[in-house]
């Protein structure tokens, strides 16, 4: 949800926490999706919540530095599956439906990969995962859910669909020199902003970003009001 990536980039506000906003995170090739996913899992320590990350492909490493990423605590908490087909995910969102104890944070990365460009499966998939989300068991808030998609295409054409099940954005755009701009919008709040530059492992060093000069909050026309790995 934003608090999850609000606590990420180390600027959650009190109260945030009960709030379960899905979030599409975007941005194109190289932009930090990745990397920012696993922020958003290992924040916190080891008193964040229990992380399920799922991806297409297996992690070349995990990162270090600070917040949370060289804490073994956060470590354990954190469960990485590779579902390699769309059939294999279905049974991975499945599954964690089914566990007694769900995760309290689900990460999806790389939804386009699953979704072949097409918005049907991109829909389907959208909703197994907040599905997956809600526990079976004894009343809970459902867990966060946070999912990277690429942009450009298949991107764009996926979007108006998902846009029904993430209310909330988090759009990543190349900024001064090597830095990143990211952009976070959701609803009834206004969006906010950071710099962000990656380092050796994923590390990660973040700066509150002010005005917007370039237009770095969501400039897409359907969306009204609105480096790292992968």
């Amino acid at each position: 949800m934003a608090a999850a990536l609000e606590r990420a980039l180390g600027s959650v506000s009190a109260g945030e926490e009960a709030a379960a906003v899905p979030v599409l995170v975007l941005g194109p090739a190289g932009s930090g999706r990745t990397a920012l996913l696993l922020r958003a899992a290992l924040a916190g320590g080891g008193s964040g919540p229990r992380a399920l990350f799922l991806a297409p492909s297996a992690l070349p490493a995990l990162p270090g530095g600070d917040n949370g990423g060289n804490d073994p605590r956060a470590l354990q908490r954190l469960e990485l599956r590779y579902p390699q087909s769309p059939a294999a995910l279905a049974r991975e969102l499945a599954a964690v439906a089914a566990r007694p104890r769900p995760p309290g944070l689900l990460l999806l990365d790389g939804l386009e990969r699953y979704a072949g460009g097409a918005p049907g499966p991109a829909a389907r998939l959208a909703a197994l995962l907040l599905e997956a989300a809600r526990s079976p068991g004894p009343p809970r808030p459902p867990a966060q859910v946070l999912a990277s998609l690429r942009l450009p295409p298949p991107g764009p054409q996926l979007l108006p669909v998902l846009r029904r099940y993430f209310p909330a954005e988090c759009r990543l755009r190349p900024g001064p020199g090597t830095a990143l701009r990211a952009c976070l919008a959701r609803p009834g709040a206004p969006p906010r902003r950071w710099t962000l530059r990656f380092g050796p492992r994923g590390r990660l060093g973040v700066a509150p970003a002010g005005g917007d000069s370039d237009g770095d909050e969501d400039s897409d026309p359907d969306r009204a009001g609105g480096g790292g790995w992968g």
